[in-house]
């Protein structure tokens, strides 16, 4: 069977692009106001620390996917479960991000479309990116990760010389103290620093003479992730204001639209929406491989190629079927998810694994050559 492998930089340019992903596009600092760009620092720290324990667990495991991670600890019949669980998980999301995306796209230049039909638009490429296999993607992604730089750069560097942007929005800093932030730091460290748990997918299709450097390309990785969403919201902040970030559906999309650099071109938000696209399209990417791959282990007889299509049928299907009130989908990811959903399979299970992985091999590590995958 044809071997499917990444290289760092493919790594290094999926992680970016997933981090930086759906938390702009719901704008997950929007209740945080002034001090956003606290909250975005400090849950980095933390975010650094989760994946630090995602690598450290795929280390004690010779880095074997999480799937093998699982039964090797829990045993076929329990860790079937939660594989399964965690199959349901990936998808969940995968089909919450679908939808969220396909809103947005309908909202911004869209409009009068079917819904319906931007979904399956939406994930044909991701299918088809999926049948032919996790390294196309990971090829994709070194592309497109600078044509999003290429957006964002310019974009940046434009509004913060502008005279649209006020400085004055983001003060006063910490007016209510660093204490009341601490329910928006929880929730950006789990959303989205915690979803990088779906690369320990990834790990096992690096070489095996670079997977000492996971660790590193990682911490870079996130650190872009960070530049990139402290600029957004930052950016939403000096723009809108707090009140107006907050109660907007998109506020990356209106603030964009409400700045213009008349010398070159008179509107840069379509310039946002190429960000946000390109940026979900890989994470509802990296979303459907990890549950593809929790498949494959329950349905042996075939791989994640070829349950690429009817899982796809499936999530076009699931995210027609989600409330279509936006402001329902917001809350849904920024409020209920963190406090049920999230802390389950980011914190509870990973640090369950993270404890009985260094209880088991700590001392003696597990030797596995992989980097391979059907």
């Amino acid at each position: 069977m044809k071997t499917s492998r990444i290289s760092l930089n493919q790594f290094l340019t999926l992680l970016v692009l997933f981090l930086s992903s759906s938390a702009s596009l719901v704008n997950v600092g929007r209740f945080s106001g002034r001090d956003v760009w606290i909250v975005i620092l400090i849950s980095t720290v933390f975010g650094g620390l989760l994946f630090t324990i995602y690598y450290r667990i795929s280390k004690l495991h010779g880095f074997q996917s999480l799937t093998e991670i699982i039964r090797d600890l829990f045993g076929k019949w329990i860790g079937g479960l939660i594989i399964l669980a965690y199959m349901g998980y990936f998808l969940f999301l995968a089909t919450g991000l679908l939808k969220s995306t396909s809103d947005m796209i309908k909202a911004t230049i869209m409009i009068d479309a079917n819904l319906t039909l931007v979904i399956t638009l939406l994930m044909i490429p991701i299918i088809y990116g999926l049948i032919l296999g996790v390294n196309v993607i990971g090829r994709s992604s070194e592309l497109l990760f600078y044509v999003v730089g290429i957006c964002f750069i310019p974009l940046l560097i434009a509004v913060f010389t502008s005279d649209i942007f006020k400085f004055e929005n983001l003060l006063p800093v910490l007016e209510k103290g660093l204490f009341s932030l601490k329910t928006d730091i929880y929730t950006m460290s789990l959303f989205p620093y915690g979803e990088a748990l779906a690369f320990l997918f990834l790990f096992p299709l690096i070489p095996n003479d670079k997977k000492g450097k996971i660790l590193k390309y990682g911490y870079v990785g996130i650190t872009l992730a960070m530049v990139i969403l402290l600029g957004i919201d930052v950016m939403n902040i000096g723009i809108l204001g707090a009140d107006l970030t907050e109660n907007f559906v998109y506020p990356f999309f209106n603030a964009m639209k409400m700045f213009g650099v008349s010398v070159v071109f008179e509107r840069v938000d379509p310039l946002s929406i190429i960000i946000l696209m390109t940026t979900c399209f890989f994470k509802i990417s990296i979303y459907c491989y990890a549950g593809l791959s929790c498949l494959e282990k329950i349905v042996v007889r075939f791989n994640y190629r070829q349950l690429a299509i009817p899982i796809g049928i499936l999530l076009i299907f699931g995210a027609t079927k989600i409330s279509s009130n936006r402001i329902e989908n917001i809350y849904r990811v920024i409020i209920e998810n963190p406090k049920g959903l999230l802390p389950i399979f980011q914190l509870a299970i990973p640090g369950l694994i993270w404890i009985m992985s260094e209880f088991k091999y700590r001392k003696h590590p597990k030797d596995v050559k992989t980097e391979a995958s059907n």
